[in-house]
């Protein structure tokens, strides 16, 4: 009985998520239809994305690896998460001008000191987990924070109706990470089921178990109205594996994009800063605007594609909010320290 009423929990779950953005995924499906083009042997193979090998001195501050979690701490005010703390109630602000909040919702100055000592520790609690997934998955660490740091600000529950977790996962986001990463549906299958899915991984397959995203999403939600600063960290902590899981799905697919526009493999024409750029610009504005982009920038005589061919080429209102959005991931925006 416990079984079908888990079950029928992930269905109405799953219901529920077609309902809020069916016409979402029917846009984007299109948009996947462009990177499933060309050979299955070109999805599996991600070297591009792994490939460490030649980072330039500009590219440094984002794509070093860091060898202890404490090269990752940083202590930054952040105005969305103290605003967060202060309307459920974790930090009292009540002697601050506003109650420590402005109008939209974000701690104000005097709110931010309030929380600072919540602040500074919450944006440096899932650094272990960080560096683990680099290590593990090897998404590059200092992007994944500063991603984390762009989307949520630490604050690792869901925004709106569409984005969940620190990574600000979206549906179609959830759909299109499990779609490229049989491991990650292996993984869901077991949560979901209890066991391998119905129906056997198939990359092709766009018509896809939602409950999969369903269950996904949820674990992406670390809201908790009875945990000490109203999230439940453990959780918070465990969903970074599976941002940064997300995050290398969307890797595979650009990198069979690249290979879509050019008829080569993404290593022969990309290289490892370029890559999880584009990544960044799929990630936030979808596969459409990394396909046409790089067709404007590639000719059959370009033997390398830069980040400043392809960018611009990212024109439209969607598509210059992704290169915003990679540009700002990307940009030098913390003092971190890397061990020499």
């Amino acid at each position: 009985m416990k079984g079908q009423e888990k079950k029928t929990r992930y269905l109405v779950l799953g219901l529920l998520f077609l309902i809020l953005i069916a016409a979402a995924q029917l846009n984007d499906k299109g948009q996947q239809d462009v990177a499933l083009k060309g050979p299955l042997s070109q999805i599996a193979i991600t070297p591009t994305c792994l490939d460490r090998s030649d980072i330039p001195d500009s590219e440094y501050h984002w794509l070093y690896f860091p060898t202890a979690p404490s090269e990752l701490a940083t202590q930054e005010y952040y105005g969305y998460l103290g605003g967060q703390l202060i309307r459920n109630g974790v930090v009292d602000a009540s002697n601050c001008p506003l109650n420590g909040l402005w109008p939209t919702g974000y701690a104000n100055a005097c709110g931010l000191e309030a929380g600072a000592d919540i602040i500074f520790e919450l944006q440096n609690v899932y650094d272990d987990e960080i560096l683990q997934v680099g290590r593990d998955i090897g998404t590059p660490p200092v992007m994944l924070k500063q991603l984390i740091r762009y989307e949520s600000q630490f604050w690792p529950v869901r925004y709106g109706t569409y984005h969940f977790g620190l990574g600000h996962l979206t549906l179609v986001g959830a759909s299109n990470a499990i779609q490229w990463s049989p491991e990650l549906y292996d993984d869901l299958c077991q949560q979901v089921y209890n066991g391998p899915c119905p129906q056997s991984y198939n990359q092709s397959y766009l018509g896809f178990d939602n409950l999969l995203s369903g269950q996904l999403l949820s674990l992406m939600d670390a809201g908790c109205p009875d945990c000490e600063y109203k999230i439940d960290i453990a959780r918070a902590e465990n969903s970074i594996q599976y941002v940064g899981q997300a995050l290398m799905s969307f890797c595979k697919q650009t990198s069979q994009i690249v290979y879509n526009v050019t008829g080569e493999h993404s290593s022969a024409t990309v290289d490892y800063a370029t890559i999880w750029k584009l990544t960044l610009v799929n990630y936030n504005a979808g596969p459409q605007c990394v396909f046409d982009a790089l067709d404007a920038a590639y000719t059959p005589t370009t033997t390398n594609l830069t980040w400043a061919s392809i960018s611009a080429n990212l024109t439209s209102a969607a598509c210059k909010a992704g290169l915003n959005y990679a540009n700002n991931i990307t940009a030098k925006y913390y003092s971190f320290t890397p061990s020499n």
